[in-house]
């Protein structure tokens, strides 16, 4: 689906939205079906993987298995030369067995995974950068958020000088107040001293999280000097595709939150093994994106944050491919009780966007 503009992040810019819509049936009849993950620039590969390769090694298999299935599917990376794509292949696949193992066993995935919760505090991301933006109109979209019953809002930094969003970040604290939380996400935008000027001029603003705020080639060591330099809290693992990068951050003392991507890591079965080591180490889990599913993950564990949202001018899609959305409202949503993930799917939108 294109978006009516460009939405621009320190070191990105958004035009369009895609998914994946994933189904595995099994001789019962029972089916699992999701839609996970938004592949822009490898969509079309990782269809055609789930289609021929991942198709051939678990049909015959025992879908309630999911381990051995998902063991399975992962030796694939061993053999393949794009892992990215693989275990985007392999997450989606895993996210329709485990909506499938909900409905066999007429439960919520929520339950399946810990039910520590029934209910999640939403928040939504936003503050893109755009030409003629203004301060004004940032802490209007920001207020906007809050009177739609959002808890919070992840606020984009990192795509100008740190002393130019902090201004931001503190107009957009004195427009909401001390009870809505403010998350700032650079998306690996600064340097690790551009990163520490920021979070020392915020850090007396109740900032819930410092989320990537060093570029790539600095990224443990530069989030170490970070967290101890500016004593704010750091999240990172969306950008990685496989629980031992989280491992490594993790043992290193560079995080104090996980975001690790069930899309765009290697599925819900991996998101759980990162889960389970962050509990450990008193870490807590939070999750990019995919609020439909990853709900039912922070749910179902003690240390789980909040479901990411996006505005519907950013994600049109998620709105309106499932029909029955969970209600948002006073800062909480409560998580489906239905069996699996309980999407029902509005199959004329699939119809009118479908690409295949």
């Amino acid at each position: 689906m294109p978006l009516e503009h460009a939405f621009d992040g320190s070191t990105y810019a958004m035009t369009e939205r895609c998914t994946i819509i994933s189904i595995v049936e099994t001789d019962e009849g029972i089916i699992g079906r999701v839609f996970i993950g938004d592949n822009r620039d490898h969509q079309h590969e990782v269809v055609e993987l789930i289609n021929t390769t991942i198709k051939s090694i678990l049909l015959g298999e025992d879908p309630l298995c999911i381990e051995r299935c998902w063991q399975k599917m992962f030796r694939l990376t061993i053999r393949l030369g794009n892992r990215a794509q693989t275990c985007a292949a392999i997450a989606a696949v895993d996210a329709a067995l485990w909506d499938l193992l909900g409905k066999a066993c007429k439960q919520p995935v929520y339950k399946l995974v810990g039910g520590f919760q029934d209910s999640v505090k939403p928040i939504i991301i936003g503050g893109y950068y755009e030409k003629g933006k203004t301060i004004g109109a940032l802490c209007e979209e920001i207020l906007e958020y809050k009177e739609m019953g959002y808890a919070g809002a992840k606020v984009k930094v990192g795509g100008l000088s740190p002393k130019e969003d902090a201004k931001r970040i503190e107009a957009i604290r004195k427009s909401v107040g001390e009870d809505f939380i403010i998350a700032c996400d650079a998306n690996q935008g600064w340097t690790r001293f551009e990163a520490v000027d920021f979070g020392l001029s915020v850090k007396e603003l109740n900032i819930e999280w410092f989320e990537e705020p060093v570029q790539w080639h600095d990224y443990i060591p530069g989030m170490n000097y970070v967290r101890e330099k500016t004593g704010l809290p750091v999240t990172a693992g969306q950008s990685d595709f496989f629980h031992d990068a989280c491992r490594k951050m993790i043992e290193a003392e560079s995080v104090d939150i996980i975001n690790y991507d069930v899309s765009g890591g290697s599925g819900i079965t991996d998101w759980l093994k990162v889960a389970k080591m962050a509990e450990l180490y008193q870490i807590k889990m939070a999750h990019h994106e995919d609020p439909l599913i990853s709900m039912h993950l922070l749910a179902g564990i003690s240390l789980g944050l909040y479901p990411e949202y996006f505005s519907q001018q950013r994600d049109p899609l998620t709105p309106k491919i499932v029909a029955n959305q969970p209600r948002i409202e006073n800062g909480e949503v409560n998580v489906c009780e239905r069996p699996g993930f309980g999407m029902e799917f509005d199959e004329d939108f699939i119809a009118k966007y479908r690409v295949d």
